[in-house]
């Protein structure tokens, strides 16, 4: 059943489905259960307290960095991320004799970090105290309570290395000026809502040099030249936004990932809370550890990585979104070729180019395919909730090439942005890997 809420005179509809990946396992796995349950957790309360997509990418990363830093500890095999993470330096270590079991420092590490970020700290506050309840109940409690200090410890370390990665001061910066150049991006229906975090290229990445290290050396270049590349684009995301089929629009819906989709029915005004693109590849991630069964540590790794790697693939396209600055394809259509085209799905409010969706999936995309393989086939079930059914993929590229490809059906990118945006995003996460675990790297 929906949850309806209302706030000053807005409909705001929530759609849960945190009980689709709750799942029971074995003695063995239970442990890993607990952190896909954390990130399951997560995950449903961003989308409840309606954070962006940029905002969500900085809450997944942090926690599942602290409990991957923690947890590496049983697994000599797993590289340290101090000193490879920007402003990251190695985390406090229990004093000389004092036991700790690594799981549960982790396990509460990461809830005191995600419990700093979230808006709805409560959730994340019972879920310890009911952790804590439950490993209390074993027979060496003295192990347990340093654990959990030790996990307040390294948690409190992570939270102050928040602080200084620049978000509390973007927070105050101005809002976007919009331009006035002919291919400059314009507030879009239905909100005409002003452009979201113009700012993000100023959040420390977590491993990138810079915001614009990765700028794509090719650009879509905005020209009313019917030759040029971008008049041609143009016209082909028009014809194709004019002749979509069932399966085209059941591809732009699946993989829409509008955390707040707005609608209007007469006077009334509601807004649908769905999942965000990143919040769509952590569960991603967590699926294909879940069939096949991934141990602990591989499976914290698999986390920490791929929500590295959508953090900062965010900051780079931000970055890139803002310079470019290009028009969206609503605007221009609208402008010089049919004034009652429409996009199939709603156009989100920042400027079109580098898409956002195309390159985080790629980014993720790359960085899984590196951890647990190429052809690496899996069920993707996030969707059920937002009635979209369930999609079979043989890899993780053929995943996140389709949700590039979406963006071009859903009639908020340009063909040509798609395609540049997949090599954006791939460059990304190819980086990534090559830099925190260049053994896993793909040759």
């Amino acid at each position: 059943m929906n949850l309806i809420k209302l706030r000053k005179g807005i409909i705001r509809i929530s759609l849960p489905f945190f009980f689709l990946f709750t799942t029971t396992g074995s003695f063995a796995q239970q442990k890993e259960q607990v952190l896909h349950n954390l990130n399951t957790l997560l995950v449903n309360t961003v989308m409840e307290d309606l954070f962006s997509p940029p905002v969500a990418s900085r809450i997944y990363v942090y926690p599942n960095i602290a409990f991957y830093e923690c947890i590496r500890l049983d697994d000599p095999s797993l590289p340290d991320l101090a000193g490879k993470l920007n402003g990251l330096k190695p985390i406090p270590v229990a004093a000389k004799g004092v036991a700790v079991d690594n799981f549960i420092a982790a396990s509460i590490s990461f809830s005191y970090v995600a419990q700093a970020l979230v808006g709805s700290e409560y959730k994340i506050e019972n879920w310890r105290k009911s952790f804590i309840d439950s490993v209390m109940k074993g027979p060496d409690t003295v192990l347990v309570k340093n654990s959990i200090q030790q996990g307040h410890i390294v948690g409190d370390s992570i939270v102050a290395w928040t602080k200084r990665d620049n978000y509390l001061k973007s927070r105050g910066m101005m809002r976007y000026v919009i331009g006035h150049k002919p291919g400059d991006w314009q507030p879009t229906p239905l909100d005409y809502a002003q452009g979201l975090e113009p700012h993000w290229n100023t959040i420390r990445p977590l491993t990138l040099k810079t915001a614009a290290q990765f700028s794509p050396k090719e650009k879509l270049v905005f020209s009313m030249d019917k030759k040029s590349v971008f008049y041609k684009t143009m016209m082909d995301e028009y014809n194709i936004g004019k002749n979509l089929d069932s399966a085209q629009k059941a591809t732009a819906l699946y993989w829409d990932d509008n955390p707040n989709v707005s609608k209007n029915i007469g006077h009334l005004n509601f807004f649908i809370h769905k999942i965000s693109p990143g919040g769509h590849w952590v569960l991603i991630a967590q699926q294909a550890c879940q069939q096949k069964n991934i141990p602990l540590t591989k499976t914290a790794q698999v986390y920490a990585f791929t929500a590295i790697g959508i953090f900062d693939a965010f900051i780079s396209c931000w970055d890139e979104k803002y310079r470019t600055n290009l028009i969206r394809p609503i605007t221009i259509i609208n402008r010089v070729v049919d004034r009652d085209w429409t996009p199939f799905i709603q156009t989100p409010p920042f400027p079109e180019s580098t898409s956002g969706h195309s390159v985080v999936s790629n980014a993720a995309s790359e960085i899984l395919t590196s951890l647990l393989g190429d052809n690496f086939s899996f069920t993707d079930r996030i969707e059920i909730p937002f009635g979209q059914g369930t999609r079979n993929f043989n890899s993780f590229y053929e995943a996140s090439l389709q949700s590039s490809t979406s963006r071009v059906y859903g009639g908020i990118h340009y063909p040509e942005t798609a395609r540049i945006s997949v090599q954006h995003g791939r460059t990304i996460g190819k980086y990534i890997i090559n830099l925190l675990y260049p053994q896993a790297a793909i040759k």
